[in-house]
């Protein structure tokens, strides 16, 4: 195994490693092929030669290698610029159950947790907002790959399906079976976890969907306030940050899905924002990677791979996306292919300043304990 970088000199345990995904060679948008994998190794990693289970986490819709969900420490975490947040705003965060990897070394020494190696793949595009717009961080925003193998954009469900899991089981003590990977992923990598577990049944023994970005026409109706950017902004920079955000995923799924055949140019509305016309061949391409869609499909054509599964999903009732009602419909389609799982709308008052975001951030832990449990 070479290490290429190493970004946390401190503790050889928690890794930043360069390798080059084959998988995504002669995309056409020149996304790069040279990727980073953030890797953390349990405490006893270098004290013994025993194989471990593998966590997989992939990344939500602007996230990349440096802008990761969960970080050696929680205040590293670029999505908690804690500098930038007026002190009245971030005591009502909930930072204790914010997940690192320091809380990960805690929950496995005192045996809480049966120790695995967690791993981030950096699946970002790498092309920026359409408007150019930056995080709260400062950070250019980037465009998401949901995890889709797209002639346009690249074969991301290859990259994590093949180039990602060989190079862990290669490279890494991992032990290299299904019994021993979970698969868990926030918003766009929710949309991600259920794409690929459906897609590739014999890949993964769990699955978490927290939060999952499912794509639908009914997005480009949806009107979006962040809490947060409401406190910080004002109600109206809060709705255009909304408008934009919204507008902006949309382009990227039309360059995903639907590139020939783009939906957003195609958006004509009613004197009230109401959508009254949308491009046929647009609509049928969304479509087809709806996860209501996606999941029947793959089920009804190999029902038996899916007889014992332990799936996952969940979102805050007040998700500023409205993924809520998505998730409920995925729901709905699964009880309706009896298909076992668990499945949670809940409400939590220390998410209140961000439902997506921060609702995400504190079922993490919860959705590792889910996870791990299913590990022989």
């Amino acid at each position: 195994m070479e290490i290429y970088m190493s970004e946390n000199k401190s503790n050889e345990r928690y890794q930043v490693i360069n390798f080059k995904a084959k998988s995504l060679e002669n995309n056409s948008i020149n996304s790069p092929v040279e990727r980073k994998l953030a890797i953390y190794l349990p405490p006893d990693y270098f004290k013994t030669d025993k194989k471990f289970p593998v966590v997989y986490f992939i990344h939500g819709y602007t996230g990349n290698i440096d802008n990761l969900s969960i970080t050696p420490r929680w205040n590293d975490n670029k999505n908690l610029p804690l500098d930038l947040i007026p002190p009245d705003v971030l005591k009502m965060f909930d930072l204790e159950n914010i997940p690192s990897y320091v809380k990960f070394d805690e929950l496995i020494t005192e045996g809480e947790w049966i120790p695995f190696i967690f791993v981030q793949p950096d699946a970002s595009l790498y092309l920026p907002h359409y408007l150019g717009h930056k995080e709260i961080s400062g950070a250019l925003k980037t465009k998401g790959s949901f995890y889709i193998n797209s002639p346009y954009t690249g074969n991301f469900s290859d990259f994590i399906i093949k180039d990602v899991i060989e190079y862990i089981e290669t490279n890494y003590r991992a032990i290299p079976n299904r019994e021993h990977r979970a698969l868990i992923g926030p918003s766009m990598g929710g949309y991600g976890t259920l794409y690929l577990y459906f897609n590739y049944p014999s890949k993964f023994n769990s699955a978490v969907a927290l939060s999952p970005a499912n794509m639908t026409i009914d997005l480009l109706n949806h009107k979006m306030i962040t809490p947060i950017n409401e406190v910080l902004y004002g109600k109206q920079e809060a709705i255009e940050l909304g408008r934009v955000a919204i507008q902006d995923i949309t382009d990227t799924f039309d360059m995903i899905t639907s590139r020939d055949y783009p939906i957003l140019p195609s958006v004509k509305q009613d004197e009230i924002g109401d959508i009254i016309y949308m491009n046929e061949n647009a609509v049928k391409n969304w479509q087809n990677y709806d996860l209501v869609n996606i999941i029947k499909k793959n089920v009804l054509n190999n029902s038996k791979a899916f007889n014992t599964i332990n799936l996952m999903l969940n979102c805050h009732r007040k998700d500023e996306y409205g993924f809520a009602d998505q998730t409920r419909k995925i729901h709905d389609t699964l009880l309706e292919l009896g298909i076992d799982h668990q499945f949670e709308i809940y409400k939590d008052y220390r998410a209140k300043l961000a439902p997506h975001m921060l609702g995400i951030a504190y079922k993490i832990l919860p959705a590792i304990k889910f996870s791990i449990q299913f590990f022989n």
